[in-house]
């Protein structure tokens, strides 16, 4: 028995080990293609001016959310449902229901794409921008749904360089053409469908060499278990991101695209800054949802790291948007963008609700309770919309952050509440008092330095390095030699 327990660890902690070099590939590759993203976003700010980057922002927005509905839940749902089938054949089976049900889903996404472009399309951004983006991300959504079954296997490398390829080049391509003084939007964003279509037939490609040839079901029974399962996956995600978004539509119909391009600039930020937590999600999700199969001890122990690890990003990113974040910001957009800059430290308190979000949302996925997710993004929605129609026109696009944090935070609470079950309320409160110690040491640390009178991205830049430091000192961090997360050495394989 007790070398079996011995073996149990060692498999757990030689699984983490892949996680780990899963979400550093991850996050290296997701990194470099979002950079390439930003950059692009800093020239059209700065060439083009907030109205042309409030049109930009409303149509990509508005371009992932029909993706969403055309090609999101199933990498969710395929991921777990892989990890938990015993035999190549039950995979085989459920990969070709997978594929139908992506088919059907494809085509709802596809008549929701006509309707926005003939109702929506003119009002605030190109209709032809709207269908390049749209079809960007919709083959975007299509290769994750197709990067399945590497992504079960944790062989997650090939397909995060696969899509690096595909972005950076699209980005560099459209970069050219705007430095090159192409007056045309559309032409400008042509390389993004492009690059759409070409990651989607590599991602189909990479299913193939991964077992997984595109041969549709029959089996219109497991096509429709299939199809309710991931239903709520993809809901999540509508959610998700119109909560995060609609006070971006709202702003544009009642403070104009200039606003939007204010707003858009620090949400970019706060996106770029929160993406290595998802793909840290994304990179543990399949031992995630192994072990609240298997192991509730061992569930509760790797929650807790995944939680603090989570924490100790989002703070230190909440640390650099308050202090170094606004320097930034007119430094690359120049003046035209001093209010996006005065509307940040907002947008910090945002990194952190946002960061404990993608800390529980996973946690919820791998226990099977994504309609507590669901539930949750409901009642932050309505709040959202509620509220911002009311807040916009009193305090501007300072009220819609405001709503923002407060239905993230609040979503953040049910959810935590919906895993009472699995996990203690009490794991959650002492993670957050980890997090909040080290977060008003870095206060004090700015504080002191200004009262010196150095330069202000001296004191700026020195906040950023003590936050880390503060933040392993307090036990935000987990050990690397007794974490299962940080694990660093290769555990031998089970005999």
């Amino acid at each position: 028995m007790h070398s079996r327990a011995q073996d149990r660890v060692r498999g757990l902690v030689f699984a983490l080990m892949i996680v780990i070099k899963n979400a550093f590939w991850l996050s290296v590759c997701r990194f470099a293609a979002d950079f390439s993203s930003l950059v692009l976003f800093t020239f059209i700010s700065r060439d083009l001016g907030p109205a042309s980057t409030g049109e930009y922002s409303y149509a990509f927005a508005l371009g992932a959310f029909i993706a969403i509905f055309a090609a999101s839940g199933l990498d969710q749902y395929g991921v777990r449902q892989y990890m938990r089938l015993t035999s190549d054949e039950e995979r085989a089976s459920c990969w070709r229901s997978m594929l139908v049900a992506q088919a059907l889903q494809l085509v709802m996404g596809l008549g929701l794409l006509g309707l926005a472009i003939a109702y929506l399309g003119g009002r605030n951004a190109n209709p032809l921008v709207i269908l390049e983006l749209t079809v960007f991300l919709v083959g975007w959504g299509l290769s994750r749904t197709f990067f399945i079954p590497a992504s079960a296997r944790q062989a997650m490398a090939i397909p995060a360089f696969i899509e690096l390829g595909c972005r950076a080049i699209a980005a560099l391509i459209s970069l050219v053409l705007l430095l090159a003084g192409v007056p045309s939007m559309p032409l400008m964003l042509l390389p993004f469908p492009i690059a759409g279509v070409v990651l989607m037939g590599l991602s189909m490609r990479n299913a193939t060499l991964n077992g997984a040839p595109l041969r549709c079901g029959t089996d219109w029974k497991e096509i429709s278990h299939i199809a309710r399962g991931t239903l709520p996956f993809t809901l999540c995600e509508a959610l998700g991101q119109f909560y995060i978004r609609a006070d971006m539509l709202v702003i544009v119909n009642l403070l104009g695209t200039a606003a939007v391009g204010w707003y858009a600039a620090d949400l970019k930020m706060v996106e770029v800054g929160v993406m290595p937590l998802i793909l840290l999600g994304t990179a543990a999700y399949p031992v995630l949802s192994r072990t609240a199969l298997q192991d509730r001890n061992g569930f509760l122990k790797l929650s807790e790291e995944f939680l603090r690890s989570v924490l100790f990003v989002s703070g230190w990113l909440a640390v650099g948007l308050y202090f170094l974040v606004p320097l930034v910001i007119d430094f690359l957009f120049g003046d035209r963008f001093d209010p996006a800059a005065r509307m940040l430290p907002l947008f910090s308190v945002l990194a952190v609700v946002k960061g404990l979000e993608i800390a529980v949302y996973r946690l919820l996925y791998a226990t099977k309770r994504q309609n507590t997710y669901l539930a949750a993004l409901v009642f932050g929605t309505i709040l959202i919309v509620s509220l911002n129609f009311w807040l916009i026109p009193a305090f501007g696009a300072n009220g819609a952050i405001a709503v923002v944090v407060l239905s993230t935070a609040l979503v953040d609470l049910v959810c935590i509440t919906g895993l009472k079950k699995q996990l203690p309320g009490s794991l959650f409160l002492f993670s957050l008092g980890r997090l909040m110690l080290p977060l008003a040491c870095t206060g004090l640390v700015f504080e002191g330095l200004h009262s010196l009178g150095l330069n202000e991205w001296i004191v700026a830049i020195g906040a950023c390095l003590a936050f880390p430091v503060l933040g392993i000192v307090s036990g935000l961090l987990p050990h690397p030699r007794r974490s299962l997360l940080l694990a660093t050495e290769r555990a031998p394989t089970p005999t």
